[in-house]
């Protein structure tokens, strides 16, 4: 009875996170399409390889590169709370929500924290070394899952089944130690890549997750079939009284127990004199995990319930009565539980991008954004405009269209003074001007030491020859 308890608690909590999270101000990761464009940070090479620094020499300082950003593919704060024309007050309005909703919908979270980084250039190849904190998350949420949760089995359920069909929690923590190499190969092409080597810390994976549920327009019974599976990685310890109490799991970040390889490609080419071209791929790998493994696999559901019999409520007492059905509920929706090892891929992305050269100081560019999470292709387009007013100074802006969400503006610059340089993006500055109505949020910015100019050499060596 005790674990009953303890289990029932913890399913008790999720639904309170997952409500406090359906119900949060719109919030989705953005993927730094401001970054890919504001190609005077150090930082961009990240998201392609094939991008070079500005500097002969780069060094991140402490706080370089810290980027997160949330969102919600399916719904604002402004669709789900409607203000009343009679005394301006809040109506709690899900209908409209959920007629924003897709079949599914993601909710994303997305920190990456650089812990250290720096590069250096000889001749024509350029070498950088980083070590980063990662964090992603995404929960997805069928759209039937909301409505069965507000309307319950009822009106439009009613001889029909609910699908809650591909509901999962995934996330992944890890520390990334990545080697970069790119070279120019010529005056048009050059050419990229990272290495890295991971090591995590805490992972969640939901494999699988098949779940409906029907009810009988005319008897009411009520049909739930389905199966799940769920692994996970130092996640237990959390949850599980007997877990030890010194438990750490940042340990993990260094102890490569969780080990992983990762690969990023990248390269870019000059079209003609105006029109560059660029294509990266990005976090190409996988993880395996070992430590402290809790994997819950259920059995395939396919139960009926049909109701109280009124006449065995009455003779049992109410103690013996739930007991009795608790058992049964138990039976049928029996689960395995193992320590098994398992892998799982990261989030895999490719970007696509083009400038045209307008003058020496202003650049248009488009950006094609590609990412995969659980096998599902989400694409995003990004236009820009980018500018590199001097050598101190350069910014931009772009609109961009991604998950469901058409009214993202993107503004980002870096501003250097001697060596120090500092930057800011954001993929989405409405986030910070009106949340209610945005669906992304995203910032991301650093602080940088460059030394060394590589233009203004070949600059002065073109001139001397």
């Amino acid at each position: 009875m005790h674990n009953k308890i303890i289990s029932l608690k913890i399913q008790l909590n999720f639904a309170v996170m997952l409500t406090f999270l359906l119900a949060a101000p719109a919030l989705m990761a953005q993927k730094n399409f401001t970054m890919y464009n504001l190609n005077e940070t150090a930082q961009s090479h990240y998201l392609n390889p094939a991008f070079r620094p500005k500097a002969k020499v780069f060094i991140s300082l402490p706080i370089a590169m810290q980027s997160f950003g949330v969102s919600n593919s399916g719904f604002n704060v402004n669709h789900l709370l409607k203000t009343r024309s009679q005394d301006d007050s809040l109506v709690f309005r899900p209908d409209i929500a959920i007629s924003k909703m897709g079949k599914l919908n993601f909710m994303t979270t997305e920190t990456y924290n650089e812990i250290l980084g720096f590069g250096f250039m000889v001749k024509d190849n350029y070498f950088s070394f980083s070590v980063s904190n990662r964090f992603q998350s995404n929960v997805i949420y069928p759209k039937d899952l909301v409505r069965f949760a507000l309307e319950g089995n009822g009106k439009d359920f009613l001889g029909q089944r609910a699908s809650l069909d591909g509901f999962g929690v995934n996330l992944t923590s890890y520390v990334e130690y990545a080697v970069g190499f790119n070279r120019k190969i010529n005056d048009k092409l050059t050419v990229g890549g990272r290495v890295k080597l991971l090591s995590g810390m805490a992972n969640v994976n939901t494999k699988k997750s098949k779940l409906g549920i029907f009810t009988d327009a005319e008897t009411f019974n009520i049909t739930i079939d389905g199966s799940a599976s769920v692994y996970t990685s130092n996640v237990k310890p959390f949850y599980d009284t007997l877990a030890p109490d010194n438990y750490n799991p940042l340990k993990d970040g260094f102890s490569f127990k969780n080990l992983g390889f990762a690969l990023d490609l990248g390269a870019t080419y000059k079209l003609t004199e105006k029109i560059d071209v660029s294509a990266s791929l990005l976090d190409f790998g996988r993880i395996s995990w070992k430590t402290n493994t809790a994997n819950f696999i259920s059995n395939e559901v396919n139960y009926t319930f049909e109701g109280v019999d009124l006449k065995q409520f009455l003779k049992d007492s109410t103690t013996t009565f739930l007991e009795q059905l608790s058992d049964t509920l138990e039976n049928v929706f029996s689960q395995e539980e193992n320590a098994e090892s398992y892998s799982t891929g990261l989030y895999t992305r490719f970007y696509l991008g083009g400038t045209y050269k307008i003058n020496d100081k202003i650049f248009a560019g488009a950006t094609l954004y590609n990412e995969f999470i659980k096998s599902r292709y989400r694409p995003g387009l990004i236009l820009s405009a980018n500018a590199k007013i001097n050598h101190w100074l350069a910014a931009t802006v772009n609109y961009s269209m991604y998950a469901r969400s058409f009214s993202n503006i993107g503004v980002g610059f870096s501003l250097r003074g001697g060596p120090v340089q500092f930057y800011a993006v954001s993929d989405n500055i409405l986030g910070f001007a009106a949340p209610k109505s945005a669906r992304n949020f995203h910032l991301s910015f650093g602080l940088n030491i460059l030394i060394g100019n590589p233009d203004k050499v070949s600059v002065s060596k073109s001139k001397f020859k």
